[in-house]
């Protein structure tokens, strides 16, 4: 059983209140709810794999990124869009693979120029296009990933709205691999001059990127050691973590946009 709260307790002491241009760390997407997030930036993150394949086929010159829910409402989704005479691709996954008639599944390295270089995706995966969605109702909605991160750093340091880094998990369940990306991102903008809301979150995950980063190996070993790592070994995609960790794809910044339900890509591509 939960223990619940008293109702009846009193206010946070004053050190828990945050500072200039606050920042937070939600180790699952459902422990802030969407109207939180009004007028607010969220970062989201899927390290395994949704946040790197979004970035690396915009980066591969794909025009846009329609995340949905379901596998059902990506096929919807693609018949709309092709009637109106759209060149579009089908691509993400279920329990890590392809899903039966989709032309990509969530292998970000499969997300080339030649593959997807002028032609829209619709995509859907388990965790990562789940969280983007729950996200939608923010100010602005980021996607950042390993490769990105200084990127996403960069663009929102300054920027004077709340921050709240949004980590996809795995199954409803908490995974390193997106606390550690979250730890990296943190890091990069409290140097910058942002502060930190009181929960621990954010701190925890500092550590850990901290941690992994003390050692040549320790960033791929997380990964692989993970919730999300452990399901991908298990299915034989360790290739996939491992251009997750060192793909770089710097000045690349996925930008969801509600109002036309697609992702477009601010940047210069991979190097």
């Amino acid at each position: 059983m939960y223990k619940v709260l008293d109702a009846n307790l009193p206010p946070p002491s004053p050190d828990s209140e945050a500072g200039p241009r606050p920042t937070a760390v939600h180790l699952l997407p459902t422990l802030i709810a969407p109207e939180d997030l009004a007028g607010c930036i969220a970062v989201v993150i899927d390290a395994l794999r949704a946040s790197v394949t979004i970035t690396q086929a915009l980066a591969s010159g794909c025009p846009c990124i329609h995340p949905v829910l379901s596998v059902q409402d990506a096929r919807d989704k693609a018949d709309h869009l092709r009637a109106q005479g759209n060149n579009v691709l089908l691509g993400g996954e279920r329990a890590g693979v392809r899903p039966e008639g989709f032309d990509l599944g969530n292998s970000p390295s499969a997300y080339t120029p030649g593959a997807v270089g002028g032609r829209e995706i619709v995509f859907t995966t388990t965790n990562g296009t789940a969280t983007l969605l729950h996200a939608r109702h923010a100010g602005l909605v980021l996607v950042a990933c390993m490769g990105n991160v200084q990127t996403i750093a960069d663009a929102i340091a300054k920027d004077a709205r709340p921050v709240h880094i949004l980590c996809a998990g795995t199954r409803e369940e908490v995974s390193m691999e997106d606390a550690l990306v979250a730890g990296a991102l943190t890091e990069r903008l409290v140097g910058a001059g942002r502060t930190l809301v009181a929960d621990d979150s954010a701190r925890l995950c500092v550590l850990l990127h901290a941690q992994a980063t003390s050692r040549p190996d320790g960033v791929l070993r997380v990964f692989r050691d993970s919730r999300g790592g452990r399901n991908l070994r298990r299915i034989g995609l360790d290739a996939d973590i491992v251009f997750c960790v060192e793909h770089q794809l710097h000045g690349v910044a996925p930008v969801y946009d509600d109002a036309s339900g697609g992702i477009t890509g601010l940047g210069r591509g991979p190097r």
